[in-house]
Order: structure tokens, then C-alpha cells, then sequence
């Protein structure tokens, strides 16, 4: 699996370089130079490195799993999963890895210039009033700013990707949802050679519920792209004006979903519009609505049966894992659900 290649050859170099003479190179370039020779295969070793790696990797998730009580969740989701009917949300966590911030921090970012919001920015964030935060922003900086801003921070021009958003392209072949304006997902995606056929934002949401059934390895950006202003969901405005005419995120997101479940991966889950879509979906449904799924940090243990609840508003039921480390956690967990599960 390409996605431990560095890893590997960070591991192989950690004895430091390989001197002759006055020369020196890294260790990983003498195994590899040397493969089929003394040392043996290159592809054979990293093969089995890799598998050395899979197998701490489920063995830690079934550890974590076991101590938050959501070992049986997590094999309910891959049976799910296993028979094509789970849709991946990534949020904006899955993006840190890869250099960007989460979003509260850059909004924040955006004041150089306006430092006289700052601090009421800072009390709508803690609030949770993210669209009434950007709109703050955008009144401030205007329109025009505000988008160049976006575009330099998030654009397409940023190319670089990494984290266990990289595993990715390997479990969810069809569509995926984002919140996240930058194009993470289409890198990963591009480089493993799977890029998407279309690559839907914004109102245009509307139209993919019709064209996904031919066009099924789409992108689905429900608050639209950084390069475009067109198709942006982004303060409480532009929420306004996207959801009108009895097109709203919750009749949108019902068709998009269908009978499966979504994993929520990088996402807060407050009480967001995403967030209340579904919970409008679940009080339509009934005890017949689909059970959703979110990989999220083990809240305190005082706070754990009011999050739960909350969750569950919505028909979302949490798998956590340690706060300590997200992206270590979240890629172990991807790789149990890519690797045939924590089945006995």
C-alpha cells in the first residue's frame, strides 16, 4: 500500500545514512539500490512492512474500541460498510493534516486587516455561530476580499495532501460528501489515480441527486468550492439564498443519502445546518431512519451521555477514539474498516 511508503523508508533511515567512501546515502536508497541482491527484495520487505503495520494498526483500534465501549457499533458500521452502504462526510479536520486550519481558526486568520472584529468573531465562534461569524467577516471585508482571501488559502494551486485522508480512494470508490472548501479530496483522489467524474457544489446539488445514478464517483460539495464565488454556501446570507423555494438542505440531503448511512470523519457535529437536516430527516422518519455514524474524540466522561444525546437527535451515533491524536486514531480506524474489519 503506497500510502506506508514513507513511512517505510523513514523507518529504513532511521540508523542514519550509509557511508563509503565520501559518499553518503540515506538507507532507504542503498535497500532499494540493492533490491534482488544481499538484502533481499525491496518490494518483499515494504510488503511486509506494511502488513507489520495493518496489524498494530487493528490491533490498537480493537484496544481503543473495547475501552470506549464502541466495538460493536464499529462492526455494525462495517457490515454496512462492507456491503456498499456507507457515504463518507469529511469535515474540515481531515484537512489539518494536509497544512490547513479548522475553520473557527481560519476565520480568525482573515483579521490582519480588520482587527476591530476579532474579539466579537471569537465569542460567535465559541457560541458555535459559525454563519453568523463568516457573515461578520464578509460585511467587513467585503465581498470581493473576503473570496480572494479564501481562494489564496484553500485554492487548487495548494497541492499538498496527507493523512489518513490519503486511505480515502481505497474504502469509498463513489460519491463523497464535503463540507470543506479546499481540494484536498481532489488530490488524493487524482493521485491515486481515481479522479471524479463530476464534482457538484453548492445549489448545483440540486441537479446531481439525478445524475449520481450514472455518474455515481462524484464530489459533493455542499458549501461549494474556494476558486468559485458561484455555488458558495458560506455565511448566513448565502445559506438564505441557496435553500429558497422550497429547496432545502434537508429534502437534498434525504435524496442524496437514501438507505445508507453516513461517516462522519474531521466534523465537530454542532448544532450546524447539517445537523439539523438530519435531525429533520430522523423526526420525518421515525424509528425507521437510517443510523448514521461519526469517528469523533472521546469526550470527557461527565459529558459523554449529553453528547450522545444530542447525537442521536439526528440519528448519529458515535465510534470514538483518545483525544490525544486524531489522525494516528482516525487512521487506524480506516484502515480496520478497510482491512476486513475487527470481526473475532
Amino acid at each position: 500500500m503506497e500510502y506506508f511508503r514513507q513511512r517505510y523508508h523513514d523507518y529504513l533511515n532511521e540508523n542514519g545514512p550509509v557511508e563509503i567512501a565520501n559518499f553518503s546515502f540515506e538507507s532507504a536508497e542503498v535497500v532499494k539500490a540493492m533490491a534482488g541482491g544481499p538484502l533481499g527484495d525491496y518490494e518483499a520487505t515494504f510488503t511486509a512492512f506494511v502488513q507489520d503495520q495493518i496489524i498494530a494498526a487493528k490491533e490498537r483500534a480493537r484496544e481503543f474500541l473495547e475501552e470506549t465501549g464502541c466495538l460493536p457499533r464499529f462492526r455494525t458500521m462495517h457490515s454496512r460498510f462492507r456491503n456498499g452502504h456507507v457515504l463518507p462526510f469529511v469535515g474540515a479536520g481531515m484537512s489539518i493534516a494536509s497544512g490547513y486550519r479548522p475553520w473557527g481558526a481560519f476565520l480568525l486568520s482573515l483579521l490582519a486587516d480588520a482587527p476591530q472584529i476579532k474579539a466579537d468573531v471569537q465569542a460567535m465562534l465559541g457560541r458555535g455561530e459559525y454563519e453568523e461569524a463568516a457573515q461578520l467577516v464578509h460585511n467587513t471585508l467585503q465581498p470581493h476580499v473576503l473570496a480572494e482571501e479564501i481562494a489564496n488559502q484553500l485554492g487548487r494551486h495548494r497541492s499538498n495532501a496527507a493523512g489518513p485522508v490519503c486511505l480515502l480512494p481505497r474504502l469509498f470508490p463513489n460519491e463523497v460528501l464535503t463540507t470543506n472548501f479546499d481540494y484536498v479530496l481532489s488530490h488524493v483522489y487524482h493521485r491515486a489515480e481515481m479522479p471524479f467524474s463530476n464534482e457538484f457544489c453548492g445549489v448545483r446539488l440540486r441537479e446531481a441527486r439525478n445524475r449520481i445514478g450514472n455518474e455515481p464517483h462524484c464530489l459533493l460539495r455542499l458549501h461549494g468550492e474556494a476558486d468559485a464565488l458561484e455555488g458558495r454556501v458560506l455565511t448566513q446570507a448565502e445559506y438564505d439564498a441557496a435553500y429558497n423555494g422550497g429547496i432545502t438542505l434537508t429534502n437534498i440531503l434525504g435524496a442524496l443519502i437514501g438507505t445508507r448511512s453516513l461517516l462522519f470523519m474531521g466534523s465537530s457535529l454542532q448544532s450546524d445546518r447539517t445537523y439539523a437536516a438530519l435531525r429533520d430527516i430522523r423526526a420525518q422518519n421515525g424509528e425507521g431512519a437510517v443510523r448514521h455514524y461519526a469517528f469523533l474524540p472521546l469526550p470527557a466522561e461527565n459529558e459523554r451521555a449529553a453528547r450522545r444525546a444530542f447525537l442521536a437527535e439526528a440519528e448519529i451515533h458515535p465510534i470514538y477514539y483518545p483525544a490525544d491524536d486524531h489522525d494516528s486514531y482516525i487512521e487506524d480506524l480506516l484502515i480496520a474498516l478497510m482491512e476486513g474489519g475487527l470481526d473475532d
